[in-house]
């Protein structure tokens, strides 16, 4: 472990993630504090409507009046929450379905992976545009659908994975000295494989929260009361060029949260991947 923290520590690249993230979960988690005007989630105020960045106002007011950094802030508790759901979920669905489907030789199997490659034929973004437009907006139906176009990711490398591990012969080794099934693939294949679900989980974040970002710029995300980073952007278009603080904001909030995810799963590939720890 001491040696994994080392070579993270320096990594650069995953270190910058890691200065991206790590604040922006402190932001979510205080931002009833951190915020100048927490009640302007709810609040309006129309008389001051469009302000551009000022000392009031950090980032500007957007169209109802309401202090953007305060609404950016809880739509970073909202964006968090609703990837950090969804890719629970995927996760609690796909990796035990690809240890079954990777172990076992049969019709259950074969059956388990067709479904997932019929889910991966389509396009995640598609798929999930159509599952939310016809459950609804809502926070609850946005995570259903990012979660049941999602899991076949996971579903597939673990399969990969084990289908590759379960001819190793350690595996061989506790199967001949009685080991059950579940004990193999619970306690030998899936400690083995781990590394690069992290990896995937990691990654999956930052495409999770831009997936959930374009469900909420189409208006298929949490209601137009929540404050979400998606929606925000989708309401400022009208008023662009001049309001061009609106955008911004939720914009690069957007852009450097995916990319801190990004690259601290860059970081973790590199640190975790066996091949990478082999000396001179």
């Amino acid at each position: 472990m001491r040696e994994l923290l080392g070579r993270f520590a320096r990594d650069r690249a995953a270190l910058l993630g890691l200065c991206i993230i790590g604040p922006l979960v402190l932001a979510a988690v205080f931002a009833q504090v951190l915020a100048p005007y927490p009640n302007d989630v709810v609040d309006f105020h129309l008389e001051r409507r469009l302000l551009p960045p000022s000392a009031d106002a950090l980032l500007g007011t957007d169209r109802m009046g309401s202090d953007i950094l305060s609404r950016l802030l809880f739509g970073a508790r909202t964006t968090l929450m609703l990837a950090g759901v969804t890719v629970g979920l995927a996760l609690l669905i796909g990796v035990p379905i690809g240890l079954v489907a990777g172990y076992y030789d049969n019709r259950m199997s074969e059956a388990l992976m067709r479904i997932a490659e019929i889910f991966l034929a389509v396009p995640q973004i598609v798929l999930a545009i159509a599952i939310a437009q016809t459950l609804g907006p809502s926070i609850k139906n946005a995570i259903l659908a990012l979660t049941l176009t999602y899991w076949p990711f996971w579903a597939r490398l673990v399969y990969a994975e084990t289908r590759s591990m379960r001819n190793e012969i350690f595996i061989e080794s506790a199967v001949a000295l009685g080991a059950s099934s579940w004990r193999v693939v619970v306690l030998h294949i899936l400690p083995a494989i781990a590394s690069p679900i992290i990896v995937r989980t990691s990654i999956g974040m930052g495409a999770t929260i831009l997936t959930a970002a374009t469900l909420g710029f189409l208006g298929l995300g949490p209601p137009p009361t929540a404050p979400e980073w998606g929606r925000m952007i989708s309401e400022s278009r009208e008023h662009l060029p001049e309001a061009w603080w609106y955008a911004l904001a939720p914009g690069v909030a957007i852009f450097l949260t995916v990319l801190g995810f990004n690259l601290v799963g860059d970081g973790l590939r590199d640190i975790l991947d066996p091949r990478s720890r082999r000396g001179p």
